[in-house]
């Protein structure tokens, strides 16, 4: 494993190529079939070193500057395992540049090699599922950070980059990819709710944050990514515990992009430019209301935040729906749209309570 405390990279400026799948253009790759009939036997016979090198990261243009630097790893911050068979995903380290101890950042790194072998479903091997990722966050970052209104809600980034690793074959050198963030003060609402949990895998709320933070958190999390949505036209997918940090002063920041939406690159526009389409971003209690329409699973039993919100709400989702209602009920001018007539008279509100229904009456619904 090269990514060891004390470690040094020369990294130089990468461009990422555009995100690919999905809805975005095809893959730039050749496609490698990893199955019993092919040249790389699944998965056991396969040489993942000598696969980097048959299968290396894609190239683009070489930006303008080429300068190189010393990027020198502090330590590790990856939370999943790569001692399992199918690998894990991107390696998250911190490090310095160039001797400059003072300023510490968080590094990103996509090496294919330590990437599932083959994605199962889809039949996509390590090397493109790394490239995929790359591409798909960089641009999230690239396409983010210059919008003022979102900044402030995600780490600072600090490019691209690429560097060659030492493979002690007749090949002597795999290149690598990665992107460098800051890093940021504070931790995740996952190492809060784990920190509260006991061996037996029970949430201990006495060791959570009040109930009051957890709220505000939770409150801020899904403002924060209305306006990346809106404002940035990145669509995150992936608002989880792990993927949000809570700075000391209780700013909420979102971090983890490899599965956003990028709209700029997406074949649908932003339906913000549709004709005819609302000045203003739909209002988190029509977006995440835990029934349907909107069907939010933040107070459902299998959801990650389960440990954060009331054990009430999982328990009758209605308190949940209140919640978002009381929150939102009044939004400053200007920054959501008027919750539309389909939310607010859809026929699912009539198996609610005459509470919640009295509450969307008040908001604008039809009395039956």
């Amino acid at each position: 494993m090269p990514y060891q405390n004390g470690v040094e990279l020369r990294i130089r400026g990468h461009v990422p190529p555009e995100p690919f799948f999905g809805g975005y253009g095809e893959c730039p790759r050749s496609h490698v079939g990893l199955d019993h009939d092919s040249d790389y036997k699944y998965p056991e016979d396969v040489d993942r070193i000598e696969f980097a090198l048959d299968h290396p990261p894609l190239e683009t243009e070489p930006p303008a500057e080429e300068e190189e630097y010393t990027f020198t790893i502090t330590g590790t911050k990856t939370v999943r395992r790569f001692d399992v068979e199918d690998g894990g995903g991107p390696h998250v380290v911190t490090g310095y540049l160039d001797g400059d101890e003072s300023a510490v950042y968080v590094a990103k790194i996509y090496d294919g090699v330590d990437f599932p072998l083959i994605e199962r479903d889809d039949d996509i091997d390590c090397m493109t599922l790394a490239d995929a990722d790359y591409a798909t966050e960089a641009w999230a970052y690239e396409t983010l950070q210059p919008v003022k209104e979102v900044s402030r809600l995600l780490p600072s980034y600090y490019g691209a980059w690429t560097f060659a690793l030492e493979t002690g074959r007749p090949r002597p050198q795999r290149w690598v990819r990665m992107i460098l963030l800051q890093l940021l003060p504070g931790e995740t609402v996952l190492d809060k709710i784990r920190r509260a949990t006991s061996d037996d895998g029970v949430v201990q709320q006495a060791r959570l944050p009040d109930l009051e933070t957890r709220l505000r958190v939770l409150r801020d999390t899904f403002e924060a990514e209305r306006s990346v949505c809106w404002d940035g036209e990145v669509l995150h997918t992936d608002v989880t515990p792990r993927n949000v940090m809570v700075s000391p002063d209780g700013r909420v920041v979102l971090f983890d992009f490899n599965r956003a939406v990028v709209y700029p690159f997406h074949y649908r526009p932003h339906w913000k430019h549709d004709d005819g389409a609302d000045p203003l971003p739909k209002s988190p209690i029509e977006h995440y209301w835990p029934y349907s329409p909107g069907a939010g699973t933040f107070a459902y039993p299998w959801s990650p935040w389960v440990g954060w919100v009331p054990p009430s709400w999982v328990e009758n989702r209605e308190l949940a729906a209140e919640w978002l209602l009381e929150t939102w009920k009044n939004p400053p001018p200007g920054k959501y749209r008027p919750l539309s007539d389909y939310f607010l008279n859809n026929v699912a509100h009539a198996e609610r309570s005459k509470k919640l229904q009295a509450a969307l009456e008040k908001l604008g619904r039809k009395q039956a």
